[in-house]
């Protein structure tokens, strides 16, 4: 029985000597397709709406409608709707103006306040409107696929805004730094989103001695000033001419 295992190992171990000695001697050829690449690429039926630039901007002009919302802010409720104009003065860049109204309500936290302490910050000057001047620069230029046969085309922008806001006491400068993106649709249709840093001058509307509903009711003027930052985001649906 021992002899029999070992001239059976044998046989093993001299089949599998000639049968690598074989695979070494022959030349293996595999399609290159089928190799192994660092990166692979979409296979699309039609290359031509890969390569090409469906969305041309330079000399047009965009109109779009707003809506917007003042993240941080903790006592007013700083939604906004408004509208905005750009002259796309070439490939790379664009200038436009903004124009927006604000809410005039107060947000649930001053609600709550004004329930439980009896806190009316209505008595504090509210934001009302604003215009600014923003300038978009095009950082990049990019196509989504939806499937082989369609693309979505995309701009990413970097942002940058000055102007005033207009309170019930007076107007306040300010300026906005950020970046957007856009969808579109079609060649002149499109969804933006733009996420901003908002740093303006604006009225302080805590002041002792004003704001219960016991105080005398104060002046507008009479609150002070200090500079603000807020997060701004932002949604608009473009039209492109």
């Amino acid at each position: 029985m021992m002899k029999f295992n070992y001239l059976l190992l044998a046989v093993v171990i001299s089949v599998l000597g000639l049968s690598t000695q074989g695979i070494a001697a022959s030349d293996l050829e595999l399609p290159i397709e089928e190799l192994a690449k660092e990166s692979v690429l979409p296979v699309f039926d039609r290359l031509e709406i890969v390569r090409a630039r469906k969305v041309k901007t330079a000399g047009k002009w965009e109109v779009s409608g707003n809506f917007s919302w003042l993240m941080s802010e903790p006592i007013f409720d700083t939604s906004r709707v408004g509208m905005s104009v750009y002259k796309h003065t070439d490939e790379e860049t664009s200038w436009g103006g903004q124009f927006f109204y604000y809410s005039s309500g107060l947000s649930e936290y001053s609600k709550q306040l004004k329930k439980q302490y009896r806190l009316d910050y209505n008595r504090a000057p509210k934001p009302q409107y604003g215009a600014f001047v923003d300038y978009n620069m095009k950082l990049f230029y990019g196509k989504m696929s939806l499937s082989k046969n369609t693309t979505m085309n995309t701009h990413l922008l970097g942002l940058l805004s000055a102007g005033m806001t207009q309170y019930e006491n007076q107007m306040y400068p300010g300026v906005t730094a950020g970046v957007g993106y856009k969808f579109y649709f079609s060649s002149n249709i499109s969804l933006r989103t733009d996420l901003r840093l908002f740093i303006h001058q604006a009225p302080i509307p805590f002041k002792q001695g004003a704001i219960l509903e016991t105080d005398p009711v104060p002046d507008k003027s009479s609150f002070k000033e200090r500079i603000h930052y807020t997060n701004l985001l932002d949604i608009g649906l473009n039209w492109l001419f």
